[in-house]
């Protein structure tokens, strides 16, 4: 069940659908801004994947920690569409930007190990 803001124009998963597929509720959430962050620890306990999103502000962030330091923040606007998935191979977040003349997503994987891989290509 996605949800849609202004007229269509991102499309993103509900919290029930973060639930449903990996088990996780946000941390954080504010429904004025269709804002919420979620937070996934590896099976080790050592890393940790901290992803938001807005719809409001069409934004995607990804936030990796090891040992609890900050390693990698990486975040976009001109978010289209958030979709989950998930698969023998595994569950993942895939991000869909709109970009002019090029291509850019980001696919966030959550198990079953931590893993983000994130590109902008031109067309």
């Amino acid at each position: 069940s996605f949800r849609f803001i202004e007229d269509n124009k991102m499309e993103f998963p509900s919290t029930t659908d973060f639930l449903e597929a990996f088990g996780i509720e946000p941390v954080e959430e504010d429904p004025g801004m269709a804002y919420c962050r979620y937070v996934k620890q590896s099976s080790d306990g050592l890393q940790e994947l901290d992803i938001s999103f807005s719809a409001v502000a069409e934004s995607f962030q990804v936030v990796l920690r090891c040992g609890g330091r900050e390693l990698v923040t990486v975040s976009s606007e001109m978010v289209r569409l958030i979709e989950l998935r998930r698969d023998h191979s595994g569950s993942r977040v895939h991000v869909v930007f709109d970009v002019r003349d090029g291509a850019s997503e980001v696919v966030v994987t959550l198990e079953p190990d931590l893993h983000c891989h994130w590109w902008t290509l031109r067309r």
